[in-house]
């Protein structure tokens, strides 16, 4: 632009030039004219009054940009004008937002008026003589009128300075306030007044969720007239990768059906439905479901425990039993467990929530079941805890363990009864008979068991002192068996034979039976007459034999 000298015109030309090279955020999706190169021609005007003089061209780089880029009838749509570069200012120095700058924009079309673009601000910093003012962007908004196609144009720029305002329009020479003329920085708008919906879900009782293998149906408007559909899922914008191909057409007025599979392992959660005819799209949010889960709190107790069972991602509206199990021994689910099952109803986020109460101890998981649908979640039972119901009762048992631990088989004999002493006989020619008794043996059987005993006795020969000897079956005995008093006894004892001599083989005193099955022992006690056959003619002396007396 020509620098001006006066200090009204360096002032607005600068804030002009300065406040067209500010950068803009813009929504999107959004579509724009440019970052594009252009000139426009612009006159001062000394207190916003006469045909203006001193004129310029200002050349920059414009970019003109509508958000959203294809409005719906009745939306809100932002207009921005952007001014890349900057100029230099003039000889006099300029305050920080002393320039505002208003843009004027025709709208053309389907729908006609204009659009006042502004920015107040400007320049954004008090800028030195000489130094650069900056870029800038001025930004207004307008209702998209009905469905159809509009031109968004670029009518005139004026820097609104107290002391003198500069108007802009198209490059030339003119009265730029008074007779302006369209510029070239010109951006095509579209309203478009297609929409979508869907109709169904297959295996759903609404129509706003879905999870893999779903088919959905759908049908839209305001599409091209007899074009072939696509369809994706993307994220909760309408945007990201596409996942799915569905497919669909519309008739002659641009309405039309179609239908998308939700394919395995789609992305769980918020989605959006796009449908396109190659040229517009139009969208519709659906939620696609995960895999059904459960969670228990708590998640362990004993018999009697009330536990939250909490679900997410089932099929919304949908009746859900709830139960307990067995521990899974083949395919799931398991057996399920004598507790009362209890049912929920999803909501419409897929989300459940049910008390069950568990009492059968032979839980070890709760599962929630509706149709093919199954989660299952560990459940820990506690033999150590329950609580009782509401006018019932509850219990706990104990495992009782006595070690009892076996006797022995054993015998004893009185204090210094170890020698027996014979009668006494002298040699008379003839055979006589000397006699003693056997000591009390006690015998305990205390091995709890079914064993049998017996108590044996044995005895040697005779030998005299100085000399001769009587045979040890000469010895015999005649033996007895009671029960020891006061014991408690399982079995009785059985006395030997009478008689039986004790040589040899020696005899059996006392026995106790073979219980076979059944528990024998007790204490007993066991002694014997002793009778001692002694010949006519025997050395005269001392005889003397060892008596042997064996339990087992």
């Amino acid at each position: 632009m020509k620098r001006i000298t006066r200090k009204a015109l360096a002032v607005a030309a600068g804030a002009m030039i300065a406040a067209l090279g500010a950068v803009v955020a813009v929504q999107t999706p959004a579509a724009a004219y440019g970052p594009t190169a252009n000139s426009l021609g612009c006159r001062i005007y000394f207190s916003d009054t006469g045909v203006g003089s001193s004129p310029s061209t200002w050349a920059d780089t414009f970019t003109l940009t509508q958000s959203p880029a294809t409005p719906a009838p009745g939306q809100t749509v932002t207009v921005s004008l952007t001014a890349a570069a900057g100029t230099t200012n003039g000889p006099v120095p300029l305050d920080a937002k002393s320039v505002p700058v208003v843009v004027t924009v025709g709208i053309s079309g389907s729908q006609t008026g204009t659009v006042t673009l502004n920015q107040p601000n400007y320049p954004a910093a008090a800028t030195a003589a000489y130094a650069k003012l900056g870029g800038f962007t001025a930004t207004g908004t307008f209702a998209a009128g009905p469905a159809g196609s509009a031109t968004l144009t670029v009518k005139q720029v004026k820097f609104a300075n107290s002391t003198a305002s500069t108007y802009c329009s198209a490059e030339g020479d003119r009265d730029h306030k008074a007779a302006p003329v369209d510029t070239t920085i010109v951006q095509a708008v579209t309203v478009f007044d297609g929409g979508a919906s869907i109709t169904g879900i297959t295996g759903q009782t609404v129509i706003d969720s879905a999870r893999a293998g779903n088919t959905i149906s759908f049908k839209v408007s305001g599409l091209a007239a007899s074009a072939t559909l696509t369809a994706q899922l993307k994220d909760s914008t309408g945007a990201g990768t596409g996942e799915g191909s569905g497919t669909g057409s519309t008739d002659a007025t641009g309405a039309g059906t179609g239908t998308l599979t939700v394919p395995t392992g789609a992305t769980t959660g918020k989605r959006t439905l796009v449908i396109s005819d190659g040229t517009s799209a139009v969208q519709v949010v659906v939620t696609i479901l995960g895999t059904p889960k459960i969670t228990l709190t708590p998640a362990a107790g004993g018999a009697g425990t009330t536990t939250t069972v909490k679900g997410t991602d089932w099929n919304p509206g949908s009746s859900i039993r709830v139960n307990g199990y067995q521990a899974l021994t083949g395919a799931p689910p398991p057996p399920a467990t004598a507790d009362p099952a209890v049912t929920a109803t999803a909501a419409t986020d897929g989300s459940f929530s049910a008390a069950f109460t568990v009492n059968d101890k032979a839980t070890a998981y709760l599962g929630a079941l509706s149709g093919s649908l199954y989660a299952l979640s560990a459940w820990s039972m506690s033999a150590d805890a329950c609580t009782a119901p509401t006018g019932s009762n509850c219990g706990l048992t104990f495992q009782l363990s006595q070690t009892v631990t076996a006797g022995s088989l054993s015998m004893s004999r009185g204090s210094g009864t170890s020698t027996i002493t014979f009668s006494g006989i002298t040699l008379n020619g003839a055979a006589q008979t000397a006699t003693a008794g056997l000591p009390t043996i006690n015998v305990t059987d205390f091995r709890g068991s079914t064993y049998p005993w017996s108590l044996t006795a044995k005895v040697t020969d005779f030998t005299g002192v100085p000399g001769g000897a009587i045979p040890a079956s000469a010895l015999t005995v005649t033996p007895s068996c009671t029960a020891h008093a006061g014991a408690t006894n399982a079995v009785t004892a059985v006395a030997g034979d009478a008689g039986v001599s004790l040589g040899g083989d020696g005899a059996t005193i006392c026995s106790g039976p073979d219980g076979v099955t059944a528990l024998t022992g007790g204490s007993f006690d066991a002694a014997g007459d002793l009778s001692l056959a002694v010949p006519a003619n025997l050395f005269a002396g001392t005889y003397a034999a060892t008596l042997t007396l064996t339990l087992g």
